[in-house]
């Protein structure tokens, strides 16, 4: 029944919607304020690409706000494969992606969610792994 349904849709629209349905990891990530994460990235290169790995913030109403890319673009970061935060403050709460940039997209892998509470102070760094 659900299949006779979906043969109603235009083509287009079912393209749109299993592109939607592809594999996209997704976690949230729980810290206390002072503390440290560290996230991996994680994604299969196609055969002869080289692609530039990033790291980015998502911001409402923006596009992703670059933090690191690996190998480093010239102009835009100044570490080329990971970055180090200070201690975590509560105001890193946010939406991350990992992805890989071709200009002018990048093409996201892997979306965490951090949060950050406050507690206790910890000394520590935020790692973001490419």
């Amino acid at each position: 029944m659900a299949w006779e349904a979906t043969r109603l849709l235009p083509p287009v629209l079912l393209v749109l919607l299993a592109s939607g349905s592809w594999e996209q990891k997704s976690e949230s990530l729980h810290q206390l304020e002072g503390g440290s994460v560290s996230v991996k990235c994680p994604y299969q290169a196609q055969q002869g690409s080289n692609p530039v790995k990033v790291w980015c913030r998502q911001v409402p109403g923006r596009s992703c706000d670059l933090l690191v890319t690996s190998p480093r673009l010239p102009g835009l970061l100044q570490q080329p494969r990971n970055s180090t935060q200070g201690n975590l403050r509560v105001e890193d709460s946010g939406s991350y992606s990992c992805g890989t940039y071709k200009s002018p997209w990048i093409f996201i892998h892997e979306n965490v969610r951090l949060v950050v509470s406050r507690g206790l102070p910890r000394g520590g760094d935020t790692t973001w792994v490419l």
